[in-house]
């Protein structure tokens, strides 16, 4: 079994390139405007504080790498500027793009 590390900013930042190839023009357009520097903020799991990366922001919602999970998820974030609602899902960069604009 594989031990499971944190990823890491190049990990990230090598994955939003590879899945912006995999992306609509429309979405890309849209990160392209909304894109972050990435940026390591806390997350709360199973009463441990993690951290993941936010990669763009839009209207409150930001949209980051949930590295447990492996994929792009939204999330407002909370006054402390931790995730204040953890999601769980293993989006690739596009379907976040589109949850977040729907």
């Amino acid at each position: 079994m594989d031990s499971w590390s944190p990823a890491t900013a190049e990990d990230v930042a090598s994955m939003i390139e590879r899945h912006l190839l995999e992306c609509p023009a429309e979405l890309a357009t849209l990160f392209a405007s909304i894109r972050t520097p990435l940026r390591a903020v806390p997350i709360e799991r199973f009463g441990n504080t993690e951290y993941v990366f936010v990669v763009a922001e839009h209207n409150g919602v930001v949209v980051y790498y949930e590295d447990v999970e492996e994929g792009f998820n939204l999330s407002p974030l909370a006054a402390d500027g931790s995730i204040a609602t953890p999601g769980y899902e293993q989006w690739k960069l596009h379907h976040a793009l589109w949850h977040l604009e729907a």
